[in-house]
């Protein structure tokens, strides 16, 4: 990978936290992850090991996108505080569509010996994903890694290809950072495979606001939607607030929780996106 992707910024992220234990781990994959990236990755490491390499960081985000840093940790923490609680609820399998460089995966199925996790995303990012979990030797018996675009292939297909994966079982889907790459018609389509095709299916997706009817975060700089674009990764769909329950009932799903970016105790750093957890009715 000769550029910086938005997956590798959601990792060197990721690398800067460490308080924790967990935490700890999870920023050991996205290091491993950013070394097999090429001379892009050893950049992003550079610059996140070395303070001066951290001002920089710091004076970009806040020229370009106030608070984005703390928004992916307050964005993943929600996530996986859902998750644990879907496994403790029953989930017996889950999907991790776009997984990235993330390790939660990884820290659900060391947790849970029972549980399947499948992480989806496309070949080159799995490619470098299995190599850094190689370099780490951590190899969870239930984590099955599979290459796809989902902006291209029915991630469902790409579960049943492997023959592990069951429809019939509860199964919890994450979708983080994915639904705003897709156009309306192909996130909706997503969606509703998993409404329709899984049995006791739970969904916690992120979703753009709009911002001057454009899917964008509230205090992004111009420069952000026009890199992206460069990058190949435009925003491509969002909704309001209001709109954001009507979508899911198209979808054949009902919105059961949404992270209150204006939660007084822990808001959003950088609002705009929405994090939200969803069902089936009569699952």
């Amino acid at each position: 990978m000769s550029s910086v992707s938005t997956s590798m910024l959601v990792a060197a992220a990721t690398v800067q936290r460490t308080r924790a234990h967990v935490e700890a781990e999870d920023a050991a994959i996205a290091r491993a992850c950013l070394a097999q990236c090429g001379g892009a990755g050893s950049a992003l490491l550079w610059l996140v090991d070395h303070a001066f390499g951290r001002l920089v960081l710091a004076w970009l985000e806040r020229v370009l996108l106030p608070g984005l840093r703390a928004h992916y940790a307050w964005r993943k923490r929600r996530i996986a505080q859902w998750a644990r609680q879907a496994c403790a609820d029953g989930a017996a399998q889950v999907v991790l569509l776009g997984a990235g460089y993330d390790g939660l995966g990884c820290m659900l199925a060391r947790r849970h010996p029972g549980l399947r996790v499948f992480e989806l995303d496309r070949e080159a990012s799995i490619a470098i994903k299995r190599r850094a979990l190689q370099a780490l030797c951590l190899h969870p018996t239930g984590l099955y890694l599979r290459a796809t675009d989902l902006a291209r292939a029915d991630p469902l297909a790409a579960l049943r290809s492997g023959g592990d994966f069951d429809p019939k079982l509860p199964t919890l889907c994450i979708a983080e950072g994915v639904l705003m790459y897709l156009s309306q018609a192909q996130a909706s389509a997503l969606l509703s495979a998993l409404a329709r095709d899984l049995a006791r299916p739970t969904v916690v997706a992120t979703a753009m606001d709009l911002r001057a009817g454009r899917p964008g975060f509230h205090r992004e700089h111009a420069w952000v939607r026009r890199w992206l674009a460069r990058r190949g990764e435009p925003f491509l769909w969002g909704c309001g607030r209001p709109e954001l329950t009507a979508a899911l009932s198209a979808c054949g799903l009902q919105l059961q929780a949404l992270a209150d970016p204006a939660d007084p105790v822990d808001p959003d750093p950088s609002p705009g996106e929405w994090l939200f957890l969803a069902r089936r009715p009569d699952a």
